[in-house]
């Protein structure tokens, strides 16, 4: 209950005062009062230099406590909590794996009430203190573990999970069976408590894995923000088994307030079904963003937006045209050069590798390019089974 004493006034507002500060260097001066709680005074300013991406309006609750950095780092950020509270209505939900609360909340502000469990006792008792400021009495805390707290779980219209993919030494785990709490042990106790089952997965998970994992996948949402893939999400219905490969994919990228800016769904069996044409590159270039290159539509993808690939392995497109709606990056094609140093009419550039062989820094270093500028060098296998760069300038949308 240490973080209690947080609330205090005056140490509030210092946390506040200083929230931009170079904590090292803060680190180093000794605390306006000796009786203060130094380290947790740190770790607030650091967890609010976090949360003033993922969930700034956090930082204008008075009285709030921010969970340690290291949470914060884990936690959904606010804009892919509320897209996924749009996905699925109801009047009441679970969230098992409560964390630092973000999902929570955006939950709570869909559906008339909710529960939330947290593992540990001193998060559980910051986190009720947390959802009290900011979700009034429609969500009650508990502190259990999701598995021993099912036995007295009431009926639900939505359970979410979030399992810890972390251990100690921060080493990763993708595969439900390995995450805390083991989803596919307690799904069958889960299933006959919720209507619907939302699972948050690690972004490094084959999608086609997780789905053979699970059972009664419903849909997955692949979400990307700022320019990354955030979020993998599936989306189970326990009275409904739907075949692999009619279940729909959704890639979407949203914008800060979780609304999809670009989407694209497909099914297996439309992307096994779909063939794009091969050609050399034509006038424009374009660039899958991180989730819709995740999601693996690439001929569904080309097909979609009438546009065609530059090889069977290379996701990249092309047209003599502009596709303003492609979820992506668009880039107007200037020149396709020779894999040599001789031949590059820059000398800075960025330096991106498709069904190319190598890295990035080696091949930068061999071509003896500077990275960044306004040009691009598309490092890839062309139609005709020839290695080129292809020197692109990006088009700005608006």
């Amino acid at each position: 209950m240490s973080w209690k004493k947080l609330l205090d006034p005056k140490i509030h507002d210092f946390i506040r005062e200083h929230q931009d500060a170079d904590v090292p260097a803060l680190a180093l001066k000794k605390p306006p009062h000796k009786d203060w709680p130094w380290k947790l005074i740190l770790d607030q300013i650091k967890a609010r230099q976090k949360a003033k991406i993922k969930m700034p309006e956090w930082l204008y609750h008075q009285n709030i406590v921010f969970p340690p950095p290291n949470i914060i780092e884990q936690a959904s950020s606010a804009a892919t909590a509320h897209y996924k509270a749009e996905l699925i209505t109801g009047k009441t939900f679970i969230d098992l794996t409560g964390g630092a609360g973000v999902d929570c909340q955006a939950f709570a502000a869909e559906f008339e009430s909710g529960i939330c469990i947290e593992r540990d006792q001193d998060a559980a008792e910051l986190l009720s203190h947390n959802m009290s400021l900011l979700c009034g009495d429609a969500v009650v805390v508990h502190h259990a573990a999701a598995e021993n707290f099912l036995a007295q779980m009431p009926p639900v219209d939505l359970a979410y999970l979030d399992p810890q993919r972390r251990t100690e030494n921060k080493k990763g785990f993708y595969r439900f069976e390995d995450c805390t709490p083991n989803i596919v042990e307690i799904f069958p106790t889960l299933a006959a408590k919720s209507k619907k089952v939302m699972i948050k997965a690690s972004p490094m998970l084959d999608v086609w894995e997780g789905i053979r994992s699970l059972e009664f996948v419903e849909s997955v949402h692949i979400v990307e923000w700022q320019g990354e893939c955030k979020e993998l999400l599936y989306i189970l219905n326990p009275l409904q088994k739907i075949n692999l490969n009619d279940i729909p994919v959704t890639a979407a990228k949203i914008n800060d307030n979780g609304e999809p800016i670009y989407h694209f769904t497909f099914t297996k069996a439309q992307e096994e079904e779909a063939s794009s044409h091969i050609t050399m590159p034509y006038k424009f270039l374009y660039e899958p963003g991180p989730a819709f290159q995740k999601a693996g539509a690439f001929n569904a993808l080309a097909l979609g937006y009438k546009l065609q690939k530059l090889h069977q392995h290379t996701h990249l497109y092309t047209a003599e045209s502009q596709h303003p709606d492609f979820p992506g990056h668009m880039y107007e094609v200037l020149d396709i050069l020779p894999v040599d140093k001789k031949s590059l009419p820059i000398k800075k550039a960025n330096l991106k590798l498709r069904n190319f062989p190598g890295t990035v820094e080696t091949l930068r270093r061999k071509l003896g390019l500077e990275d960044g500028g306004e040009d691009f060098l598309f490092a890839c296998t062309l139609a005709d089974e020839r290695r080129a760069l292809i020197h692109a300038r990006k088009i700005q949308r608006i």
